[in-house]
């Protein structure tokens, strides 16, 4: 039988940092770029189709992706220090 690993603080600020991380690749300072790579990555497909016939809609769902990445971050951040012994 497996038991759950409860996380160290340690643990959870490094979890925390490596969301933050990743969700600075969809950052919107950043989306010409991400939407050219996904443009690149989807083309030929009906995504791609889509993406290339609505880019604000687009750029709102990489922005909202931005947004929950950004904050799932911070909150397993502030979560480390509650448990911080």
């Amino acid at each position: 039988m497996k038991t759950c690993d409860i996380p160290t603080s340690r643990k959870l600020e490094n979890r925390g940092m490596r969301w933050v991380m990743g969700a600075f690749v969809f950052c919107p300072c950043h989306l010409p770029i991400t939407l050219s790579v996904l443009a690149l990555l989807l083309g030929g497909t009906a995504a791609g189709v889509a993406l290339r016939a609505h880019p604000f809609i687009a750029g709102a769902m990489v922005t909202l992706l931005w947004v929950a990445g950004t904050w799932r971050g911070f909150a397993l951040m502030r979560s480390a220090r509650k448990y911080a012994v």
